[in-house]
């Protein structure tokens, strides 16, 4: 874990860049949107209006709307004193996160085998690289980034719709789960030997196997 990273239910954790101040609100939400699914916040972190505006370099508005918006489909939650905090989630809510990811994920990637594009393999072979190598200098950052593009990389190349918007809400669930455990070692090499496997078989073309490490990586990542 970064220096950056905070205690549980710390303040804002992540260095966060302003925006330009066209389309705001909808940068805002993308950005906040992102760290939560790359796992830049931590189950329980307080996310509180005014240090999220100044960090970002805006007005208060913009934030509220994004915060708002994430509230909604459960990715924050208001606390009594309504500030606004990255949710806890149940062993049970977890476990139903994996289940939900493993039937959307392994049904994008059967699709994907069949209809992947080399341009899309090479970006894919680029973010097995950078996941092997956070496991080689043990980057937490590196991995949980690489991580997310991977996997979208994989909706994007099945071709179904909406897949994205309903795989987006279950990775911002997980995501700062996944920075609160901080891999060990044993996982990170676990984890870039499934990707390995992953990219293999869809260059490959088999379905089967791909879906084997899919299944694989999914599951590990939630021993933690």
């Amino acid at each position: 874990m970064t220096s950056h990273d905070t205690a549980h239910g710390g303040a804002l954790a992540p260095e966060l860049s302003p925006v330009s101040r066209d389309m705001l609100h909808e940068q805002i939400y993308d950005m906040l949107k992102r760290n939560l699914m790359m796992g830049r916040f931590t189950p329980g972190q307080k996310l509180p209006l005014r240090g999220l505006a100044k960090s970002l370099g805006t007005s208060l508005m913009p934030v509220r709307d994004a915060l708002q918006r994430l509230e909604s489909v459960g990715s924050v939650v208001s606390t009594p004193n309504r500030t606004m905090m990255v949710p806890i989630f149940s062993t049970k809510e977890l476990e139903d996160i994996r289940t939900l990811r493993s039937i959307l994920e392994s049904a994008a990637l059967e699709r994907a085998v069949e209809n992947r594009t080399e341009e899309e393999l090479a970006k894919l072979k680029a973010y097995v690289a950078d996941i092997c190598r956070s496991a080689e200098i043990n980057d937490i950052d590196l991995f949980l980034e690489a991580n997310y593009h991977f996997h979208m990389m994989i909706a994007q190349m099945s071709r179904l719709a909406f897949i994205g918007q309903l795989l987006e809400p279950l990775w911002m669930h997980i995501g700062p789960s996944v920075r609160r455990s901080v891999p060990n070692e044993a996982l990170f090499q676990s984890s870039a030997q499934n990707h390995r496997d992953v990219y293999d078989a869809i260059v490959a073309k088999d379905a089967t196997a791909a879906n084997e490490a899919l299944q694989r990586d999914i599951s590990e990542g939630y021993n933690f």
